[in-house]
């Protein structure tokens, strides 16, 4: 018996079967939920950046954001393949149009991007108590820690290396926690998601925190940083508070955003006065 579940990027309907036995997740944010929502035995193979929570590294590695084994993937023939959008948008085609059903998760933009794709994979898995338990369970850390009318808000920038400089805009997740928290990106202004940022505009903003994510941090990846804000002629940034990530942290969508990252910027926040 199969049943059809709507999905707003499609706009059009996915048929899956009602029970579903076999699942493929190439995207680290939907695979975390789908074993918090205690599905991680039908997933059958991941992408190689799924590796929340901890069970989730020893599934089958299929692919990655861009590219996955086909021939893996006709082996397992998956019931639903969850993708998401952006970068994996042709990869999404190209799976459609080879006759998998692929259901492709929104890029969360926001707080609530995060919960309400909870809900869209409940609503594929028939989760309907589990998803909605842990939506609830998240928000109520979200509404626990909000500080939306702070009278003096934490300018903060937020630095990534992902082979380029990049940094956010207003149309992020990790902006929108950082001003319900009561701080504010200092480009919350920008219309535009991830982007190059210019160094003179960095200065201009004149952040009170320095936010660094590495792809992997260590001790000389702190020390690569000093060195590149003086080489980019911000060594005024070097008095600022700067603290470092681990590495595909802030980053994350998935549920440990809110249990991990979110709580750590809300601390970070109500440190300065």
């Amino acid at each position: 018996m199969s049943i059809k579940v709507y999905n707003p990027f499609l706009d059009d309907y996915v048929q899956i079967p009602k029970l579903i036995r076999s699942i493929v997740s190439l995207d680290p944010a939907a695979t975390e939920t789908i074993f918090l929502l205690g599905f991680g035995d039908r997933v059958k193979a991941t992408d190689a950046f799924s590796y929340r929570p901890e069970e989730a590294r020893k599934t089958l590695k299929i692919g990655s954001y861009t590219h996955v084994n086909l021939e893996l993937l006709e082996i397992i023939k998956p019931d639903i393949i969850f993708t998401t959008t952006g970068a994996q948008k042709e990869l999404t085609k190209k799976l459609l149009n080879l006759g998998f059903n692929v259901y492709p998760l929104p890029i969360p933009t926001s707080l609530s991007g995060i919960l309400n794709n909870i809900l869209l994979i409940g609503n594929v898995l028939n989760a309907s108590f589990e998803s909605r338990k842990l939506y609830v369970d998240l928000s109520n850390i979200i509404y626990s820690k909000i500080d939306f009318y702070r009278k003096k808000r934490v300018k903060i920038y937020v630095e990534f290396e992902l082979g380029s400089i990049i940094t956010i805009g207003f149309p992020t997740h990790i902006s929108d926690a950082i001003y319900v928290l009561g701080g504010s990106n200092i480009f919350d202004d920008v219309s535009d998601a991830y982007f190059t940022p210019k160094d003179e505009e960095i200065l201009c903003r004149d952040p009170d925190i320095i936010i660094y994510e590495p792809k992997r941090l260590s001790e000389d990846e702190k020390t690569r940083f000093y060195k590149r804000l003086e080489k980019r002629g911000l060594t005024s940034l070097l008095n600022k508070h700067i603290f470092f990530t681990k590495g595909d942290y802030l980053a994350h969508m998935g549920p440990s955003f809110i249990t991990d990252s979110f709580i750590w910027l809300s601390s970070l926040i109500k440190s300065f006065p």
